[in-house]
């Protein structure tokens, strides 16, 4: 393996690691998730372009959310649906003191994240099947309550139900283990 395809890979696998972050910080920027999709997904891609190129970055998570804040800028230009003009100092201030605090929260967040992630995953894992499909179906598949009630022969109100009985349960299993590990 060469050395730029090993710096690539684990660019990659630090992208794919910090993309709830990156995630969070442009969806509650753009509130909407296909175009918070589209600048993730062409953060990724300028991000993959520069290190193609032999470019250098010592802090990528900081770089992506610096290229993601002109991205959204762009966006918000040629949407017109920022509540301030685009270029005004206003919203220069704003970005600015909502990616200091994103830099500011990752570390002591990635360390609560990865607990959190860690209970929720060891939760999930001893539910049954027929509850580990349906919150399948719901989160990784994105489907609709409509889609899910279709698939598995259920009403809508029993699946909306069930999702809500398991958010719920899921949620006590995790504070229960995080609470055992302080």
């Amino acid at each position: 393996m060469s050395r730029e395809s090993d710096i690539i890979q684990r660019a990659a696998a630090e992208f794919i690691h910090d993309r709830h972050r990156l995630g969070a910080f442009v969806g509650g920027l753009l509130r909407d998730a296909y175009a918070a999709e589209d600048v993730i997904q062409e953060v990724w891609v300028r991000l993959a372009a520069e290190l193609e190129k032999g470019t250098l970055i010592e802090n990528q998570a900081a770089w992506c959310r610096g290229v993601a804040r002109h991205l959204i800028l762009k966006h918000w230009r040629t949407q017109r649906t920022a509540k301030v003009v685009a270029d005004s100092e206003a919203l220069e201030a704003f970005l600015t003191q909502v990616e200091t605090a994103f830099a500011e929260s990752e570390d002591a967040a990635d360390d609560e994240w990865q607990r959190r992630q860690q209970a929720l995953d060891e939760c999930v894992s001893v539910l049954p099947e027929k509850s580990r499909r349906l919150l399948s179906l719901r989160y990784e598949g994105r489907q609709s309550v409509e889609e899910i009630a279709r698939a598995t022969g259920q009403s809508f109100d029993a699946v909306t139900k069930s999702l809500y009985r398991l958010r719920q349960a899921l949620t006590d299993c995790v504070e229960r283990k995080l609470s055992q590990t302080i």
